[in-house]
């Protein structure tokens, strides 16, 4: 099982095993230098001690032919790093490494003596390191590269292809003697395998936990990214009812998660018999439009319905599909279906594509049918809300036209109760006076309650909105201060309003804001004692207004603090000073969160409220 690699614009990811050759290869460059350095160290030496016939040019250039190759290497790593490398790639790399410095030193070899070359036991060094650094069988490969690197310059020699160059000291070796050079030989490979076995056989274990280890390491990384993408899913679900949003955030998370080319999402049309497109991801626009999946025609998609999972490793050999030719044209080579199943009834199904040939296992299969029943929940929900959304407009507007409808005999019989109330009938007595006041006062609170109701509906968006434009927030304050100014004088409460010289412009409708002013003013004034304080103060900075609307009237406690925007909802000292029908500071609420602002209260029972307004400028 492999890691979903990302997307190219992201980060490059590389599995663990490639991480750990790309380590070991770094590991290597780096301790390449270090023989360049002992190549230029030896060349030193034999300067110095010039008893010792070494070509020191050729030595040299062996030197800088090191440095250089390790240059080269160094870029092919980085290179390596840089793109999504596979596992085969980073073992070449590493092969190649030991491979060229087999070719450097059988040079060094025959520079400094051929098979009796002091040097020659370097490359039982440099088994061993292959042996710790590579995997057994290319250890071995190795090892029989390099013994059979030095039979053939031992036969090149022999033959007098290249001249023998013995070093002063290191002529134990007769290179006439056939029976000689060969026990060399045999002594040099018999050490060279046996090192190679020793240390693999110590390095075969560590080896074996470390690819063992790597695997884990890189199930789990990929069961936790499966985890991850199911847990987004489900948060995706749950955080909204968009279906359209939800459906896309599966098919991109899925295709992702499950390293293919693309994933769409098909449901059901009302008539239940053809599957048109949900939602995709990775596949072309022409592919898209190709036209609605009809099941019977479907084979794949038809057997999905029935209730489980299809796949279909390759689709060239097969003539499952509705639309083969096109799916071939969008370079699709496998696919898995899965239903979406809803109550044990399918609804959709989900689809997965691959660029390439692929057996998908049952924890791919499992994967899939876990994202696909969340798909099914998200279209439950969205279809279950719209559904809400739809009664709860026409119940709206049966409110709205009901209301509408009682205004006008409310204000007529109103109207009819003043006539009375005045006597321009007839003359009536104080009791009659007195009880048509009554009906009177009646009357009119039913007119506000009527009113504030058909407001409330407006601002749950049932009804159709105005248009919205620039409003100066300063000169609504200064009007809802006007037309309250009579009921204060006629209470002897002072009313202090302090607003900016300059505009204060927001974006919105001057009526909703009059509405949301005018509440908290005339709340103010009703619930405040006569000779009273009611303070309205408006100030702006670069981002937001604040309004501020302070009393000393009955307050409100702390209890009925937490409900006081709450729909017909009054305190019981509120019912006791004054009536009203409960809905205007939840209008007010409703009208500031249309806005995107803020409202809030400070209160303490019996010296005065505080409510503050934050709205955001324009």
């Amino acid at each position: 099982m492999s890691v979903p690699r990302q997307e190219q614009q992201g980060p490059v990811v590389r599995l663990p095993l490639e991480e750990e050759l790309a380590r070991r290869g770094a590991w290597l460059i780096r301790l390449r230098w270090l023989a360049a350095a002992a190549v230029f160290a030896g060349m030193l030496v034999a300067w110095l001690w010039t008893s010792l016939p070494v070509p020191l040019l050729a030595y040299g250039v062996v030197g800088v032919g090191i440095v250089g190759y390790n240059l080269l290497f160094r870029r092919i790593l980085r290179h390596l790093k840089s793109r999504e490398a596979s596992t085969v790639a980073w073992g070449r790399f590493a092969s190649a490494q030991f491979l060229t410095d087999w070719s450097a030193l059988i040079v060094l070899v025959h520079l400094t003596g051929g098979i009796a070359s002091p040097l020659l036991f370097f490359f039982v060094f440099h088994a061993i390191l292959a042996s710790i650094l590579l995997p057994p069988l290319s250890a071995y490969s190795h090892a029989v590269f390099g013994v059979a690197l030095v039979g053939l310059l031992a036969a090149v020699e022999g033959a007098g292809w290249l001249p023998h160059r013995p070093m002063t000291g290191f002529e134990g070796v007769d290179h006439d003697d056939l029976r000689q050079v060969v026990v060399r030989l045999v002594f040099f490979a018999s050490t060279v395998l046996f090192a190679t076995h020793l240390a693999g056989s110590i390095a075969r274990r560590l080896w074996s936990r470390t690819v063992e280890l790597l695997r884990l390491k890189d199930s789990v990384e990929a069961a936790f990214h499966r985890t991850r993408t199911l847990y987004d899913i489900a948060r995706a679900v749950n955080s909204t009812l968009d279906q359209s949003q939800v459906l896309n955030t599966i098919v991109a998370r899925t295709t992702v998660a499950m390293d293919g080319k693309a994933c769409s999402i098909r449901l059901l049309d009302d008539d239940g018999r053809l599957l048109h497109l949900g939602a995709a991801y990775g596949l072309s626009d022409t592919y898209m439009q190709k036209g609605d999946v009809d099941p019977a025609k479907s084979p794949v998609d038809q057997s999905a319905m029935m209730g489980w999972a299809v796949q279909v490793p390759d689709i060239a050999d097969a003539t499952a599909f509705q639309y083969p030719e096109e799916a071939q044209r969008e370079g699709i080579r496998s696919v898995v279906v899965a239903p979406m199943l809803l109550r044990g009834t399918a609804i959709g199904v989900l689809r997965l594509y691959t660029a390439r040939r692929r057996e998908f296992s049952d924890e791919d299969i499992g994967f899939l049918m876990a994202i696909a029943s969340q798909g099914a929940v998200a279209i439950e929900n969205a279809r279950a809300y719209r559904h809400l959304e739809e009664l709860e407009e026409a119940k709206a507007k049966f409110v709205f036209l009901v209301l509408h409808e009682l205004k006008a005999p409310v204000a007529s019989v109103r109207s009819s109760l003043s006539i009375l109330e005045e006597g321009f009938l007839d003359e009536v007595d104080a009791r009659k006076k007195a009880l048509i006041a009554r009906m009177v006062r009646r009357i009119s609170g039913l007119q506000d309650l009527l009113r504030d109701l058909m407001e409330l509906g407006s601002m749950k968006g049932r009804l159709p909105g105005r248009a919205t434009g620039t409003v100066d927030l300063a000169e609504v304050v200064r009007g809802v201060a006007e037309r309250i100014e009579f009921d204060a004088e006629h209470k002897h409460i002072r009313l202090d309003v302090v607003v900016p010289e300059g505009p204060v412009v927001l974006r919105g409708d001057a009526e909703d804001l009059d509405k949301v002013v005018g509440n908290l003013v005339e709340n103010a004034v009703k619930y405040t004692p006569d000779g009273g304080l009611v303070a309205v103060t408006l100030v702006a900075d670069s981002a937001r207004a604040r309004l501020v609307c302070r009393d000393t009237g009955i307050g409100i406690s702390e209890d009925a603090q937490s409900r006081v925007f709450d729909e017909f909802f009054r305190a019981n000292n509120a019912k006791q000073f004054a009536e009203g029908t409960g809905l205007g500071l939840s209008l007010v609420k409703r009208l500031v969160d249309t806005y995107h602002g803020e409202i809030t209260v400070a209160s303490t029972p019996g010296e005065g409220t505080t409510f503050t307004v934050l709205l955001p400028l324009e």
